[in-house]
């Protein structure tokens, strides 16, 4: 599978987290349509995962970027302000496409709930985001939504959302 996007696409907008109540919440909807299911090394590692202090578990919209588990990310920014944006290494541990169905990655066009492992604290700016107490996302239009990617893209990311919103402004 191709994991690489067009770098300047190739970042996922994240529009919540969830809490502990909300983790089981997706861990219990992730058992039960497995039920009759072939469960994989991915089901097993996730129902298995206990969120460490450095961990956290968030929501997506639809994913313009393929990454495979592991991926090494380390950019999170305000996707409607994209010149606000945090440097700080984290890592993609866990990947439900469409929200539950465990994966070796991410796929372009499904939403997902990912769980990314910081190296140390997590970045106060996603504790910005919704905060999700069960599985089915009830973030309010118009919150903030952040987008995470790789460190070496961003620069050509933030340059391509400047020129689309420019483009759009422009059309009007």
């Amino acid at each position: 599978m191709e994991y690489r996007t067009n770098p300047k696409e190739n970042y996922i907008v994240i529009d919540g987290y969830f809490s502990l109540d909300g983790i089981k919440s997706v861990k219990d909807v992730v058992e039960k349509r497995f039920e009759n299911r072939l469960k994989t090394n991915f089901y097993n590692d996730f129902m298995n995962w206990s969120k460490a202090e450095n961990e956290i578990l968030l929501g997506t919209f639809r994913s313009s970027a393929a990454w495979p588990i592991s991926t090494d990310l380390g950019c999170i920014f305000d996707f409607r302000n994209p010149d606000e944006f945090v440097y700080q290494e984290f890592k993609l541990i866990h990947s439900l496409v469409n929200g539950w169905i465990p994966a070796e990655n991410t796929s372009i066009g499904n939403n997902h709930i990912l769980a990314v492992r910081f190296e140390s604290q997590i970045p106060e700016i996603l504790h910005k985001l919704y905060e999700e107490n069960e599985y089915h996302p009830k973030a309010p239009i118009g919150c903030l939504q952040l987008g995470v990617c790789c460190k070496n893209d961003f620069p050509i990311i933030l340059e391509n959302i400047k020129k689309s919103r420019l483009k759009s402004k422009n059309d009007y």
